[in-house]
Formats: C-alpha cells, structure tokens, sequence
C-alpha cells in the first residue's frame, strides 16, 4: 500500500479520502466493527462544513441541525450572540460512518474490526502491526483520536470527558432551537445542543479530582451540574437518557500540541497531533484539516516532522485564545465577570468565537468555488 490511515474519525478518514483522490492505494484500519457514538459535543463549525464538503459529504443531508446562536451560562445568567457562521448539530455516529463510506466508496480498504498494535520505521517505509497481521505502506497517519498507540506517547490531562444523548421535551428542544449552549460549572463545562432526530446531546469535561466526588452516573454528574446552573437542570429535566449511562474518557490534554515527530513516515493527525479546548468547538476542524495536509504533505514529499512543525505554527495564535479563555472558564469570579461583559457586548463573544476557528481552511481546500469532490450518495 502507499498508505495506511491508524483510526477510522475524522482525520484518519480525510487522511484516506485525500490520498485516494489523487491516486493513492490506502488502508484504514478501524478498531470499531459498526458505528457508534463517540464523547463529543456534535457541533460543526462553519470551517467543518466547507471541509466536509470538499470531502463530499453533507451534514445537512444528514439530517444535521442548523446552529446560529451561542449562549453562554455561568449559574442563573445567561448572554447571547449570534456565531459568525452557521454551524450544524450532528452526532459523531452519523457522521463518522458518512465518512467511512465516502472513503469506501473512493477506493479506500476500509478495515473494521481492527485493532492495531503497533506502528514501526523500516528501511522500506512503514510497518503497522495489528493482532494477526504485519502491514508495509510508504506512511502511515496516526489518527487513532483519543486513544494511543503503544511506543508512540501523548501525556495525559486532568480532565474527563463525558457524553449523553437523551429524547428531550419538547418544551426543551424549543429551547435550544438554532442554539449551542456552554455552561459552566465548579470544575468544568457542559455544552448542549439538538442534533438528527432531535436527539439531545450532551456533552461535558469535570476535572478528575472533583469527579471522584460527585460519581460517574448520569443522575449524578447532571445534578451537580444542575445545582450550579438552573437553566441546565430545566433542559435536561424530564429527558430520557438513550443510554444506560454516559460514554466517558479520561486524561484528556487539552492544550496538547505534538512538537516531535514519532518518525518521519508517521503523519500524527487530529487530536493525536493537536487537542484544543471542546469549548471553541473546532476541534472537528483541526481534525479534518489535519488530515487533508497531512495528506498533501506526503504527495508532496514532505517528512512527517516538517508537515508537523508547519502546523503547529499554524495552531498557535488560535491556541492562545483558547487557552485564555479556559482561565475565565476556570475561575468564578472571571466566570461571573465574563457574563456580564457578554451580556452588554455579545459582539465581543462573536469576535472571540472568531478568534478560536482554524486559519486558512478555505485556502486549503481552494476556496468553497473550487471544491472538487461532489457530494457521495449517503445510505
């Protein structure tokens, strides 16, 4: 193979659909045999939209839901202000699987059910080891997302990350029609939103320390954070979970920016190269655009390190907002301060939201005129 994409999201899969429109004989492996649902807020910027559909799949087509609000809640206040886009509610079970087929259906062997073992330097390229078989490819990305492949490091962060997705009220859906809400809480966020079907999504990051504490049930961590915010607790009072209890991972380290290749013919990509804040919503973004320069970089000729440091640079300065305005999530009385400049100035929150999307993407797919790739036909 020319190519072999480790992890079957959003940028191992625009990693592979790239690759393969230019030619390019590529393997996916995925670790999951079906789809399913991923911890993940559901929001797509309008950077992810103009992505997705270079890549050529619609998240309206598939039954996304249209965003165009952002309100902000600390407690029993609440500010809001129209986002600089508009954005789409899609779970990451749709969308995903979208993906994979898109990737299929451009001549991609698209392995389910695969877990792979290892990835290691040869003379010749790359070998990639999964739990019957060694695999040789030219390179590799690493796209494995949030889970880490043994002998390549990614540390680990404080905080948790948790998902739901409930049948809400319909007084609730009202509610958080064409809007995203972000609501802090002591020790972390939650950010709702509608996605297909009308299902609710939910999903929250709670420092480990405080975690222990308040228990890991749904019943448990939507009331802690419900006493902190009434507005929360009217949203999800009365929904019904989907699920016997929230999908959850740990370590998440946001802030991560990968400053060392693994090798030079592994293209780490997505949250293995790069992990924002899930407040600033773009972490869909960074993932599919990683993927696509990724793979651009190898059709260029590019090593796996200079492809890095280039985008990394190109992460820095959205970054830095992030992690400023994590501080204010962070603090009460920054909290407390924050909603009350947003509720007199929401177009400053619309600036900030501006300031978190990813640089450049339109130069990187040529501009929303020049999109080569037509939309696949979804089942």
């Amino acid at each position: 193979m020319d190519a072999i994409a480790v992890g079957g999201g959003l940028a191992g899969s625009a990693f592979a659909l790239e690759l393969a429109a230019a030619g390019a004989k590529v393997v996916l492996f995925e670790r999951t045999s079906g789809p399913h649902h991923k911890v993940c807020g559901d929001f797509l910027s309008g950077e992810a939209r103009i992505l997705l559909r270079y890549l050529g799949v619609d998240p309206v087509g598939l039954g996304g839901k249209p965003i165009h609000t952002l309100s902000l809640v600390n407690g029993a206040s609440e500010a809001c202000a129209p986002l600089p886009f508009e954005a789409i509610g899609l779970s990451r079970y749709r969308l995903d699987e979208a993906l994979l087929e898109a990737a299929a259906a451009r001549g991609v062997y698209v392995m389910r059910g695969t877990t792979v073992e290892g990835m290691d330097e040869t003379a010749d390229g790359l070998v990639v080891r999964t739990s019957n078989a060694a695999h040789q490819a030219r390179v590799g990305a690493l796209a494995s997302g949030k889970h880490n492949i043994r002998g390549i490091a990614r540390p680990m962060g404080p905080m948790v990350g948790f998902k739901m997705l409930l049948t809400p009220t319909p007084a609730a859906r009202a509610a958080l029609d064409g809007r995203v809400r972000l609501v802090a809480f002591p020790g972390g966020y939650a950010g709702l939103c509608i996605v297909e079907d009308g299902s609710l999504s939910v999903a929250w990051n709670i420092r480990s320390k405080i975690l222990h504490s308040v228990g890991a049930g749904w019943q448990e961590q939507s009331d802690n954070i419900a006493r902190a915010s009434p507005l929360f607790g009217d949203l999800v009072r009365d929904a019904a979970p989907l699920w016997g209890k929230p999908l959850a991972v740990s370590g998440l380290p946001y802030g991560f920016l990968r400053t060392e290749a693994a090798t030079p013919n592994i293209y780490a990509v997505g949250d293995q190269l790069a992990v924002i804040p899930s407040f600033s919503g773009d972490g869909t973004s960074l993932a599919l655009a990683s993927g696509i320069a990724a793979a651009r970089a190898v059709l260029a000729g590019e090593s796996a390190s200079a492809f890095q440091q280039r985008w990394i640079a190109n992460y820095r300065d959205q970054f830095r907002v992030a992690r400023a305005i994590d501080g204010v999530i962070a603090n009460r009385v920054m909290r407390r301060i924050g909603i009350a400049v947003a509720r007199r100035a929401p177009g400053l929150v619309t600036a900030l939201t501006s300031a978190t999307r990813l640089r450049g993407v339109s130069n990187l797919v040529g501009g929303e005129q020049s999109l080569r790739l037509e939309p696949v036909q979804q089942t």
